[in-house]
Protein backbone atom coordinates (compact mmCIF):
# COMPACT_ATOMS: atom_id res chain seq x y z
CA UNK A 1 0.00 0.00 0.00
CA UNK A 2 2.45 2.53 0.81
CA UNK A 3 4.69 1.51 -2.06
CA UNK A 4 1.57 1.95 -4.66
CA UNK A 5 1.13 5.77 -2.53
CA UNK A 6 4.91 6.22 -3.04
CA UNK A 7 4.84 5.39 -6.64
CA UNK A 8 1.70 7.69 -7.29
CA UNK A 9 3.48 10.56 -5.74
CA UNK A 10 6.48 10.11 -8.17
CA UNK A 11 4.36 9.86 -11.22
CA UNK A 12 3.45 13.08 -9.96
CA UNK A 13 6.39 14.71 -9.08
CA UNK A 14 7.52 13.02 -13.06
CA UNK A 15 5.00 14.02 -15.09
CA UNK A 16 6.06 16.11 -17.99
CA UNK A 17 4.36 18.27 -20.59
CA UNK A 18 4.32 17.07 -23.87
CA UNK A 19 5.86 19.16 -26.87
CA UNK A 20 3.75 21.97 -28.21
CA UNK A 21 1.35 24.09 -26.49
CA UNK A 22 -0.62 20.72 -25.12
CA UNK A 23 -1.08 20.48 -21.55
CA UNK A 24 -0.88 17.65 -19.46
CA UNK A 25 -4.18 15.90 -18.55
CA UNK A 26 -4.12 16.06 -14.24
CA UNK A 27 -3.16 19.62 -15.01
CA UNK A 28 -5.40 22.79 -14.18
CA UNK A 29 -7.27 23.57 -17.81
CA UNK A 30 -7.15 27.76 -16.74
CA UNK A 31 -3.37 27.22 -16.20
CA UNK A 32 -1.24 28.90 -18.97
CA UNK A 33 1.21 26.70 -20.23
CA UNK A 34 4.54 26.75 -19.09
CA UNK A 35 8.02 26.26 -21.77
CA UNK A 36 10.00 23.15 -21.74
CA UNK A 37 13.14 22.65 -19.61
CA UNK A 38 16.60 21.05 -20.67
CA UNK A 39 16.15 18.53 -17.83
CA UNK A 40 18.94 16.92 -19.90
CA UNK A 41 21.28 15.71 -16.86
CA UNK A 42 22.23 11.87 -17.10
CA UNK A 43 19.67 10.54 -14.57
CA UNK A 44 16.29 12.90 -15.49
CA UNK A 45 14.82 9.77 -17.30
CA UNK A 46 15.32 7.65 -13.85
CA UNK A 47 15.59 10.59 -11.07
CA UNK A 48 12.79 13.46 -10.14
CA UNK A 49 13.12 16.41 -7.94
CA UNK A 50 10.74 17.40 -5.46
CA UNK A 51 11.05 20.66 -3.50
CA UNK A 52 11.68 20.12 0.39
CA UNK A 53 11.33 22.88 3.61
CA UNK A 54 14.91 21.47 4.41
CA UNK A 55 16.76 20.77 0.97
CA UNK A 56 15.68 19.13 -2.44
CA UNK A 57 14.22 15.61 -2.13
CA UNK A 58 15.63 13.18 -5.10
CA UNK A 59 12.76 10.40 -5.85
CA UNK A 60 13.56 7.39 -7.69
CA UNK A 61 11.28 6.91 -10.09
CA UNK A 62 11.00 3.12 -10.25
CA UNK A 63 11.19 2.65 -6.45
CA UNK A 64 9.80 5.87 -5.23
CA UNK A 65 12.77 6.07 -2.98
CA UNK A 66 14.20 9.24 -1.33
CA UNK A 67 16.99 11.01 -0.30
CA UNK A 68 17.17 14.34 0.75
CA UNK A 69 19.55 16.93 -0.64
CA UNK A 70 19.70 18.80 2.70
CA UNK A 71 20.76 22.74 3.31
CA UNK A 72 24.47 22.68 4.84
CA UNK A 73 26.08 20.54 2.46
CA UNK A 74 28.87 21.10 0.40
CA UNK A 75 28.01 23.90 -3.09
CA UNK A 76 30.04 21.41 -5.36
CA UNK A 77 27.63 18.40 -4.14
CA UNK A 78 24.39 20.35 -4.09
CA UNK A 79 25.37 21.54 -8.02
CA UNK A 80 26.65 18.10 -9.14
CA UNK A 81 23.47 16.68 -7.34
CA UNK A 82 21.14 18.80 -9.20
CA UNK A 83 22.90 18.98 -12.11
CA UNK A 84 22.95 15.17 -12.99
CA UNK A 85 18.89 15.56 -13.29
CA UNK A 86 18.63 19.31 -14.82
CA UNK A 87 21.76 19.39 -16.66
CA UNK A 88 24.67 21.90 -16.91
CA UNK A 89 23.71 25.05 -14.99
CA UNK A 90 23.01 28.30 -16.85
CA UNK A 91 24.91 30.93 -14.76
CA UNK A 92 26.69 31.62 -11.41
CA UNK A 93 26.35 34.74 -9.79
CA UNK A 94 27.00 36.59 -6.24
CA UNK A 95 25.25 39.50 -4.55
CA UNK A 96 27.53 40.69 -1.25
CA UNK A 97 23.89 42.96 -0.31
CA UNK A 98 21.56 40.53 0.76
CA UNK A 99 19.70 41.24 3.79
CA UNK A 100 21.30 37.51 4.82
CA UNK A 101 24.69 38.63 4.20
CA UNK A 102 26.74 37.93 1.12
CA UNK A 103 25.38 35.10 -1.34
CA UNK A 104 26.28 33.33 -4.08
CA UNK A 105 23.77 31.21 -6.97
CA UNK A 106 23.90 28.78 -9.35
CA UNK A 107 20.50 29.02 -11.60
CA UNK A 108 19.42 25.92 -13.64
CA UNK A 109 16.61 27.26 -15.42
CA UNK A 110 13.76 28.09 -12.95
CA UNK A 111 15.58 26.86 -10.07
CA UNK A 112 18.39 28.49 -8.33
CA UNK A 113 20.46 27.39 -5.58
CA UNK A 114 21.50 29.99 -2.94
CA UNK A 115 25.25 29.18 -0.66
CA UNK A 116 26.89 30.96 1.63
CA UNK A 117 30.20 29.93 2.65
CA UNK A 118 30.69 27.18 0.35
CA UNK A 119 27.53 25.62 1.62
CA UNK A 120 24.32 24.88 0.12
CA UNK A 121 21.64 26.95 2.30
CA UNK A 122 18.47 27.68 0.21
CA UNK A 123 16.50 27.52 -3.52
CA UNK A 124 14.30 29.74 -5.16
CA UNK A 125 11.85 28.52 -7.65
CA UNK A 126 10.62 31.29 -9.80
CA UNK A 127 7.85 31.25 -12.47
CA UNK A 128 9.96 30.43 -15.08
CA UNK A 129 10.71 27.90 -18.46
CA UNK A 130 10.88 24.83 -16.22
CA UNK A 131 9.38 25.57 -13.07
CA UNK A 132 6.64 22.75 -14.01
CA UNK A 133 8.68 19.55 -13.17
CA UNK A 134 9.31 20.72 -9.51
CA UNK A 135 6.68 20.12 -6.91
CA UNK A 136 6.27 19.20 -3.13
CA UNK A 137 5.61 15.55 -2.37
CA UNK A 138 1.92 16.75 -2.09
CA UNK A 139 1.65 17.86 -5.64
CA UNK A 140 2.04 22.12 -4.68
CA UNK A 141 3.95 23.71 -7.71
CA UNK A 142 4.25 27.45 -9.51
CA UNK A 143 0.91 27.76 -10.80
CA UNK A 144 -1.07 25.90 -7.85
CA UNK A 145 -3.86 27.74 -6.77
CA UNK A 146 -4.30 29.29 -3.08
CA UNK A 147 -7.23 26.76 -2.68
CA UNK A 148 -5.36 23.67 -3.97
CA UNK A 149 -2.58 24.42 -2.01
CA UNK A 150 -4.95 24.79 0.91
CA UNK A 151 -5.94 21.48 0.71
CA UNK A 152 -2.66 19.81 0.90
CA UNK A 153 -1.11 21.87 3.75
CA UNK A 154 -2.17 24.82 6.41
CA UNK A 155 -1.21 27.79 4.76
CA UNK A 156 0.13 30.71 7.02
CA UNK A 157 -0.02 34.63 5.41
CA UNK A 158 3.02 36.45 6.56
CA UNK A 159 1.58 39.74 7.38
CA UNK A 160 3.37 42.55 6.46
CA UNK A 161 5.71 40.89 3.88
CA UNK A 162 7.17 43.64 1.21
CA UNK A 163 7.60 40.52 -0.76
CA UNK A 164 3.57 40.81 -2.29
CA UNK A 165 0.92 37.85 -0.89
CA UNK A 166 3.16 35.83 0.79
CA UNK A 167 2.30 32.74 2.17
CA UNK A 168 4.20 29.93 4.63
CA UNK A 169 3.10 26.12 3.13
CA UNK A 170 2.85 24.03 5.96
CA UNK A 171 4.34 24.96 9.68
CA UNK A 172 7.88 24.91 11.36
CA UNK A 173 11.05 25.52 10.26
CA UNK A 174 11.11 23.78 7.54
CA UNK A 175 7.81 25.67 5.80
CA UNK A 176 8.16 26.38 1.95
CA UNK A 177 7.39 30.27 1.11
CA UNK A 178 5.30 30.77 -1.28
CA UNK A 179 4.00 34.04 -3.06
CA UNK A 180 1.03 34.23 -5.18
CA UNK A 181 0.21 36.65 -7.98
CA UNK A 182 -2.58 37.88 -6.55
CA UNK A 183 -5.30 37.66 -3.30
CA UNK A 184 -7.91 34.88 -2.91
CA UNK A 185 -8.35 31.51 -3.35
CA UNK A 186 -8.00 31.79 -7.58
CA UNK A 187 -4.67 33.14 -7.14
CA UNK A 188 -1.89 31.18 -8.09
CA UNK A 189 1.42 30.71 -6.77
CA UNK A 190 4.19 32.65 -8.74
CA UNK A 191 6.88 31.77 -6.62
CA UNK A 192 8.05 28.95 -3.95
CA UNK A 193 11.48 29.43 -1.56
CA UNK A 194 13.21 27.54 1.09
CA UNK A 195 16.02 28.23 3.45
CA UNK A 196 17.96 31.25 3.04
CA UNK A 197 16.85 33.69 0.05
CA UNK A 198 18.48 37.28 -0.94
CA UNK A 199 14.97 39.25 0.24
CA UNK A 200 15.34 42.44 1.82
CA UNK A 201 12.13 42.59 4.31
Amino acid sequence: MRKAAMLAVVLGLAACKPPGETVPADADPAAPPVPEAKADGPAAATMAVGLDGGGLRFVDKASGKTSLLAFGIARAQAEAALANVAGKEDDRSANAECGAGPMEFTRYDAMTLNFQGGRFVGWFLGNEPGAYIYSTMAGTGIGTTRARAGEAVTLEAVAGSTLGEEVRLGGGDQAIGAIFAAPGDAARIDALFAGTNCFFR
